[in-house]
């Protein structure tokens, strides 16, 4: 399965994540404050790799207990990818078109940047077209060009990424 590819968005993705959403309110209920569809596959239109992506807060001395949990909804927490205020983890989950998806979670707590720039970059994109059409052009010449090497996928992404992240930045400094 090749995971750096551009497809077009599908309507389903809001569904898949609501589904999933339900599914971790369970075992997280007592902990969790929030939990929020992010990247390419929450904003309407924009294509990408078809991953649903979630964000979760917490509070932030549950952030370990939380991060048991998923691992017990077979999340498997990936370090390499964690920060020290931000718990990334991947599961692959059955599909009602696909064999099957892959989910990403972004445990992480309310006050912390990460969740701000999660949120805030999804935020921006679903309310300025123009550049959710630059993201969305980058994100598909960066897939034909990486050749699924995700170092390169990821660099190519990089400069509009801060550049975004830069408008949020001074919209929120106002």
């Amino acid at each position: 399965m090749n995971k750096y590819v551009y497809i077009p968005y599908n309507k389903k993705f809001p569904e898949l994540f609501n589904r999933e959403k339900a599914r971790l309110l369970g075992p997280l209920a007592h902990k969790c404050l929030d939990i929020q569809h992010i990247g390419s596959t929450a904003v309407p239109g924009l294509g990408g790799k078809g991953i649903i992506d979630i964000a979760i807060a917490v509070e932030k001395d549950c952030m370990e207990e939380a991060k048991n949990k998923l691992q017990e909804l077979n999340y498997e927490f990936r370090p390499s990818f964690s920060t020290p205020d931000r718990f990334y983890f991947i599961a692959y989950l059955p599909d009602p078109e696909e064999n099957s998806r892959r989910y990403h979670i972004h445990l992480t707590y309310p006050e912390s940047k990460e969740w701000e720039e999660l949120t805030g970059f999804r935020d921006y994109l679903r309310t300025h077209p123009e550049a959710m059409e630059e993201y969305a052009n980058v994100k598909k010449q960066a897939s034909e060009i990486a050749n699924q090497n995700g170092d390169q996928y990821r660099k190519m992404k990089e400069p509009i990424i801060q550049k975004i992240n830069a408008f949020i930045k001074g919209s929120n400094a106002k």
